[in-house]
């Protein structure tokens, strides 16, 4: 059986609709494959995501190293995390698709469940589309992933930040929250989720990559 993340399907969703020249099919590729590697705007995303997940507010090591954050910036992180004291953090699922090429799984995992409100935390480093994240297909497989009605995004922007000044340490930085970006079920939501699927397989099966989505989800 064939294991696709939701994250893979949005890498291709980006690169097929030519999102931005950043989307491009080796980025596609390379997350399939295993070869995408983390970045300063993925590590500093980590260390926020850790302290709304844990609480823990000490020093993050990341796989680049070591990223300062300022004691206002673990605040808003620890304010955001207090805000839904009974919610669960970091919670994955699964649904199984029929499909042309056989039974495929597709997985995802939430950020916060909370109640039947999904939420997703986004750190962004430059100005905020709110259009870029109504037209993303994770939203979309998640309400239909979890069988709910609310996603909502929830990003958080640090200002100014310049990845060759800066580094992993954003503690002079301001950072803000965006207000919310809700997402709600639709009628033929689910059928667009199938269509995209199905694009993105008979894509992969195209460029020989099917093999590669073959992995058990449960040990990964």
């Amino acid at each position: 059986m064939f294991t696709i993340r939701v994250t893979q399907l949005e890498k291709f969703r980006r690169y097929r609709d030519s999102v931005s020249s950043y989307d491009t099919e080796q980025s596609v590729i390379d997350g399939i494959t295993g070869d995408f590697k983390g970045n300063n705007y993925t590590y500093i995303g980590t260390a926020f995501h850790n302290i709304v997940e844990t609480g823990n507010t000490e020093l993050f090591m990341s796989e680049g190293g070591a990223v300062y954050m300022s004691e206002e910036q673990k605040q808003i992180a620890l304010d955001y995390r207090n805000s839904m004291p009974d919610a669960f953090h970091e919670i994955r699922t699964k649904k199984i698709y029929t499909t042309p090429y056989g039974e495929v799984e597709v997985t995802g995992c939430a950020d916060i469940l909370w109640g039947t409100i999904i939420r997703d935390i986004k750190t962004k480093y430059s100005q905020v589309n709110q259009q870029d994240y109504m037209d993303s297909c994770q939203w979309k497989f998640y309400l239909e992933l979890f069988n709910t009605d609310c996603f909502i995004f929830d990003v958080f922007q640090f200002h100014s930040y310049d990845k060759e000044k800066h580094g992993l340490d954003t503690r002079k930085l301001k950072l803000t929250k965006y207000p919310n970006i809700p997402c709600f079920r639709y009628g033929k939501m689910e059928d667009d989720n199938r269509i995209l699927l199905f694009d993105f397989l008979d894509w992969a099966s195209h460029r020989n990559l099917l093999d590669n989505l073959k992995f058990d989800y449960d040990k990964n």
